[in-house]
């Protein structure tokens, strides 16, 4: 059966923000509910509800970052990211980039569309592995060094022009 398609009505804000039919999202078990069941796909982002046989995709209008990074764990074998969706993902199923104004964002490999801010302790933690150098941001771990790519995509996401 297919899932039923629409306009959620939720909207996040370029300061992160879930809104809802002009009203904050405030609490955090609902938020948590909405990140981790977060998708997109060529129309856009969704939120994805299940019941029982039935589903549902209540695509959402997104001007800021829907999920953050909240920690950066560097362990002998691999760097994991921390987010705020309830995962956690080693590198490389995670990506990051370097945006224009010379933050980071963080882009999940298989979910592209979805964004992720990094909150100012992910950030100072990734910062202990980079290094700039030529123009360049540089991510140096385990004696390999990789250049962070700059990010030439939007992090803004539309609603569908049309849910068939």
């Amino acid at each position: 059966m297919m899932p039923r398609k629409f306009d959620s009505e939720i909207y996040v804000a370029p300061n992160d923000e879930w809104i809802f039919r002009g009203n904050p999202i405030e609490k955090e078990e609902i938020l948590t509910y909405f990140r981790n069941n977060l998708h997109g796909n060529e129309k856009g982002v969704y939120i994805e509800n299940t019941f029982g046989e039935l589903s549902e995709h209540g695509y959402l209008k997104i001007d800021g970052f829907p999920c953050h990074v909240l920690h950066i764990e560097v362990t002998p074998t691999e760097i994991v990211f921390i987010t705020d969706d309830g995962r956690t993902y080693p590198f490389g199923e995670f990506e990051i980039y370097e945006t224009e104004d010379g933050g980071i964002l963080g882009v999940r490999a298989e979910e592209e569309r979805i964004k992720y801010r990094f909150t100012w302790n992910a950030a100072k933690e990734l910062s202990d592995l980079l290094t700039e150098e030529e123009g360049g941001t540089y991510l140096d771990w385990k004696g390999v060094r990789m250049e962070i790519p700059k990010y030439v995509g939007e992090v803004n996401v539309s609603l569908p022009t049309d849910y068939s």
